[in-house]
């Protein structure tokens, strides 16, 4: 019986450990789904909730809507304002311009009606000489004088048209709001149109009584006082004893003809006349000039 329970004892340790042993052995395949449950699990427990979707009621959308045209017509309008502040700015520049235009014009217009008012004047004295007779020698050459002196050249305008042409090639006419400087504007500028077609008149005149001129005298004599001229115009201006002295004696006249005298004076006379009425066109020139341009000052605040 002892010899029995020592081996059974002596077995039994070892079947015992035996099978805790294959108990704690665990297989490849099992350890991975072992390790894969936790994950499968968690994707299983965590689900996402679905969102609750809220009906909205009419009155949001129509503050939505209210909203959106507020904002789109606020944007509108801030761009109307700064079209219409540009456009102001703009207009005043023009009209800036403009007065630094009339104030030019002002000026040369001065220089224009004194000037002519006195060639005007010389070639009164000329007709006068014109229409009586040619025998004596003084007299000869005192109309020769007088016809250089006062016949060589008139005196010119150049009006400053830079506002006025950029107002009208650009439009800028429609950012002039008020009607009455619009038509002021547009009256000034017929008045230079007048000026215009007046000097054209003029100078085909000129030209009319410069040929017979040349028939008349001895242009010879004059080469002297031309010189001294066209290096000075204003020495047409001179009195007539300073004058004098620019030109030298000889024979006056190339053809003593009466008939010929007779044309020069009918020339002189039509000259004198377009010239005449050119220098009171562009004297009132000059108070539609003063009336515009007081008018702008006014208007855009310009100071001088």
């Amino acid at each position: 019986m002892e010899e029995n329970t020592e081996d059974e004892h002596l077995t039994n340790p070892i079947n015992t450990q035996s099978e805790n042993f294959k108990e704690e052995i665990i297989p490849v395949k099992d350890t991975a789904v072992i390790n894969s449950n936790p994950e499968s699990e968690n994707m299983e427990i965590h689900k996402h909730p679905h969102h609750v979707m809220h009906k909205k009621k009419w009155g949001e959308y129509l503050l939505e809507f209210f909203m959106l045209f507020l904002a789109v017509f606020l944007g509108f309008v801030a761009e109307n304002i700064r079209e219409a502040s540009v456009e102001r700015h703009q207009e005043k520049e023009y009209m800036r311009l403009m007065v630094e235009d009339l104030k030019k014009d002002t000026a040369n217009i001065n220089t224009m009606v004194s000037g002519n008012g006195i060639l005007i004047m010389g070639l009164d004295s000329l007709l006068d000489l014109l229409s009586g007779p040619q025998q004596d020698q003084s007299i000869q050459r005192r109309t020769f004088i007088y016809s250089l002196k006062y016949t060589y050249w008139y005196m010119p305008i150049q009006f400053s048209e830079l506002a006025l042409t950029q107002l009208k090639s650009s439009g800028g006419f429609r950012l002039i709001k008020d009607k009455k400087i619009t038509s002021a504007i547009l009256q000034y500028d017929q008045g230079l149109d007048a000026c215009k077609y007046n000097y054209d008149l003029l100078l085909q005149y000129y030209h009319t009584f410069e040929a017979t001129n040349k028939d008349l005298f001895n242009m010879t004599l004059a080469r002297k006082a031309f010189k001294v001229i066209e290096k000075n115009f204003h020495t047409v201006f001179l009195p007539y004893d300073e004058f004098e002295k620019l030109v030298p004696k000889g024979t006056y006249l190339d053809k003593n003809d009466p008939a010929l005298f007779l044309k020069y004076h009918d020339d002189i006379l039509y000259y004198e006349t377009t010239l005449t009425n050119l220098t009171n066109i562009v004297a009132n020139q000059k108070l539609s000039s003063d009336s515009l341009m007081q008018l702008l000052k006014t208007n855009y605040q310009i100071d001088d």
